[in-house]
């Protein structure tokens, strides 16, 4: 009778064991697609608190099935940072939203599609916080990986109008100076537009010199355009 009771500690251990291991592989393929699905619709009725919660499942389930860097956990990460945001709650997840970030740039690459949506949610992020330096770094990564088309120049539009805000909310003015330089020359180029069209921009500009204390240029620039404004 003792020789029975001297194993059994040893027969629950066992049993836990293999219990905690069955719990851990619950999920198959089978499994997680009907989740993904249940996922995708509650998004597109833009039910986005069921989106999230189905959501959340959907990458338990990518975690037990795959590895972390895989592009299917990645893809659904970023998926889930995206309700999040629909939902306005991307603050909830902060480790979350840097997290896809770093994963799909180092794993599928800057340009990716799952990377430039990630990039943007972390971006927003960033925005909300204003935590603006990080952001800088975001906006010039979009910069460097446009191609030299003139389809992607109204891209670079758009980011430079980001660009040239952020480094004036941050006063780095010498940069704020270049970005809006460029900005004016590509607004001639995109639209065609006279002084009168982009004098939103040519006012920026002068209010950079005057906070530079470039009078020199200050003056010129006022003298072209012959614009009322006193430094």
């Amino acid at each position: 009778m003792k020789r029975r009771w001297i194993y059994l500690p040893f027969l629950l251990i066992v049993f836990l064991n293999h219990t905690t291991v069955a719990y851990d592989t619950d999920w198959t393929e089978k499994k997680l697609g009907k989740v993904i699905l249940k996922a995708d619709k509650a998004a597109r009725q833009k039910k986005w608190a069921r989106a999230i919660r189905y959501g959340e499942q959907m990458l338990q389930g990518a975690e037990s099935l795959g590895q972390p860097n895989d592009a299917r956990y990645i893809n659904q990460l970023k998926n889930l940072n995206r309700y999040y945001d629909k939902a306005k709650r991307l603050r909830e997840v902060p480790e979350r939203v840097k997290k896809g970030y770093i994963l799909s740039k180092e794993h599928l690459g800057p340009n990716h599609e799952t990377t430039r949506m990630s990039r943007t949610l972390y971006y927003k992020f960033l925005i909300s916080n204003k935590n603006y330096n990080d952001a800088i770094s975001l906006v010039l990564e979009n910069l460097s990986i446009l191609k030299k088309d003139k389809n992607e120049d109204y891209r670079q539009y758009h980011y430079l109008k980001q660009l040239y805000s952020l480094y004036r909310m941050t006063g780095q003015l010498g940069k704020e100076e270049a970005t809006l330089l460029r900005f004016l020359d590509l607004d001639k180029q995109i639209f065609n537009s006279s002084a009168k069209e982009n004098i939103k921009i040519i006012l920026n500009l002068a209010n950079n010199y005057c906070r530079q204390k470039k009078f020199e240029k200050f003056n010129s620039l006022i003298k072209k355009y012959k614009l009322k404004y006193t430094c």
